[in-house]
């Protein structure tokens, strides 16, 4: 599933109509959009400490053929765009406006820290097309449920970017794309065999519960990965250490809140609300989910490898059963990587 990260021209800030929206008036969007938050709502402090507080919340964009449908928590995006209507319903506030561009595809968070006439600047804003523009650009989204996980994914980048620190790490980190990060694993055949068989290690920790095994299993995954990071940077004069425990931080625990999202589904309620009119909702979809079926959320081959490998470190953790998630964001020490060299590591013994 690609994600691509686009610009968005600035108009101008005028007021609206306001709408106590009743259900049954509710168009399609708003439907979806409430139906998102509720199972954001499922997820919350549940799966991740602090993802249900309200200072974390995260501004989203929903994009259809004409409007754009805006959560705007902070205000910010309201106060420079032309408002048609506004939908409330309980705490949420949803506000319509026009299309804030016009390109064909989103699915990505924006943040800016350098241009203060950007709609993210200092202020994550999560963008997403609608479903049916969705499946138009991505393969295998079967059902709303599916794209939902997708929104998730990048809505938890938006929380991510609610953390000062998480923001001086990326800063500190981020050297280089993370297209030309993955040419690497795609020009280097050294390089992918090495990565391949790191995440194999992994996998394979995951599958024991023999906790000497697997302290066995991620010793030979650190002499592995090391090697890899050494031999680059003899060829390159250029460390990757940091910028792929940055991004297995980032990438991986986005997929964990997917993956998350997926198993939520499996003992899930019909919504009956969203059943009667949206026939892109299937009542019965993911209730059979199993990981397996889904082997791009952990094998490195597929989309970006520090997706796969951040996201199976962080499942490593659950596993051993590590506290981690309440600080994640606010201690830049506090990688996959380092938390597991700490439990398992030679380090760590």
């Amino acid at each position: 599933m690609n994600k691509a990260l686009f610009g968005i021209l600035i108009l101008g800030c005028f007021f609206g109509q306001t709408i106590n929206a009743q259900t049954q008036n509710e168009p399609l969007a708003i439907q979806r959009i409430l139906y998102f938050y509720r199972l954001k709502g499922q997820l919350a402090d549940k799966v991740w400490p602090g993802f249900g507080l309200p200072q974390y919340d995260v501004t989203l964009a929903y994009f259809t053929h004409n409007n754009t449908y805006i959560i705007d928590p902070s205000g910010l995006v309201g106060n420079k765009k032309t408002i048609i209507s506004t939908y409330r319903k309980g705490k949420i506030t949803i506000e319509k406006t026009e299309r804030l561009d016009t390109i064909s595809f989103h699915m990505a968070t924006a943040y800016e820290e350098q241009d203060s006439s950007s709609l993210w600047y200092h202020n994550p804003v999560m963008l997403c097309s609608d479903y049916e523009t969705t499946r138009k650009y991505v393969q295998d989204v079967p059902n709303l449920q599916t794209w939902t996980t997708m929104v998730m994914h990048e809505y938890f980048h938006g929380f991510q970017f609610r953390h000062r620190a998480f923001i001086s790490f990326a800063n500190d980190s981020v050297t280089i794309s993370i297209t030309k990060l993955q040419s690497y694993y795609d020009r280097y055949s050294w390089f992918k065999e090495s990565v391949d068989k790191e995440n194999q290690l992994l996998l394979d920790c995951l599958n024991s519960s023999d906790l000497i095994k697997i302290k066995q299993l991620f010793n030979q995954y650190n002499t592995q990965r090391n090697w890899r990071l050494k031999h680059f940077y003899e060829l390159q004069k250029f460390d990757l250490s940091t910028q792929e425990e940055f991004l297995e931080k980032m990438e991986g625990s986005a997929r964990y809140m997917e993956y998350q999202l997926y198993l939520t589904f499996k003992n899930l309620a019909t919504d009956k609300q969203l059943s009667h009119i949206d026939t892109a909702y299937k009542p019965l979809a993911l209730k059979t989910f199993a990981l397996k079926d889904k082997p791009w959320m952990y094998e490195s081959n597929s989309i970006r490898y520090f997706y796969s490998t951040g996201f199976n470190m962080l499942r490593l953790l659950d596993n051993l059963h590590v506290i981690y998630k309440k600080h994640f964001f606010d201690d830049n020490d506090l990688t996959p990587y380092k938390l597991l060299n700490q439990k398992i590591g030679n380090a760590g013994r």
